[in-house]
């Protein structure tokens, strides 16, 4: 009996508590489950980061500063449930959730197809402009919680509606933020202040 439970059961080399032997308690290789339980490797690589601040920083510099790896990042993140089911804020704002109506495939087309209509419209460059003020887009990860406003972004055209086909807009996140929640009734207002003011 002793054996059969040694066989079902694993103790934790961090905390001493036994678990169930199982993928759901520990983190595996292909061969071997840790030695040490889920929530104590967590609390161990959060110790490490706060440690080895500078070197999780460079290391994240250089791989989510990689096209591919920030584009699929940002392209994936409509599609989160906490996007589209967000939390209230300590303040008590209540960020508007939004359900894509387009899949990741889809939005990534949208991207290739965005990137050729630039690339024709200004044949000398690789196509990966901000369509709104049509300057290049970078891909450097924030750092010192500051966003980097000419970092690729993606905004909704019609602030009113979700992210799906002729409302998505591939942009600098500078120009996503001065437009905002912004509509085409503000714009045409704007436009009509503009010309009483300045005939």
């Amino acid at each position: 009996m002793e054996i059969e439970s040694s066989i079902k059961n694993k103790t934790c080399n961090k905390c001493k508590q036994v678990f169930p032997k199982t993928k759901e308690f520990f983190y595996s290789n292909r061969m071997y489950l840790s030695t040490i339980c889920k929530s104590c490797d967590k609390k161990r690589s959060h110790q490490y980061k706060i440690k080895n601040k500078d070197k999780q920083d460079a290391w994240l510099n250089k791989h989510m500063g990689l096209e591919i790896n920030y584009v699929y990042q940002s392209l994936t993140r409509p599609f989160k449930n906490s996007s589209i089911n967000p939390k209230p804020m300590k303040n008590g704002y209540q960020r508007t959730g939004w359900n894509p109506e387009l899949t990741l495939e889809e939005m990534y087309e949208e991207l290739i197809l965005h990137i050729e209509l630039m690339k024709d419209k200004f044949p000398e460059t690789d196509g990966r402009l901000c369509r709104y003020c049509e300057e290049p887009w970078t891909y450097i990860r924030a750092t010192g919680g500051r966003q980097n406003l000419k970092n690729f972004s993606i905004d909704r055209f019609d602030a009113t509606q979700t992210y799906k086909k002729n409302n998505i807009i591939f942009c600098c996140a500078k120009c996503n933020s001065t437009k905002k929640d912004s509509t085409k009734k503000d714009w045409l207002k704007y436009l009509e202040i503009d010309k009483e003011i300045n005939g």
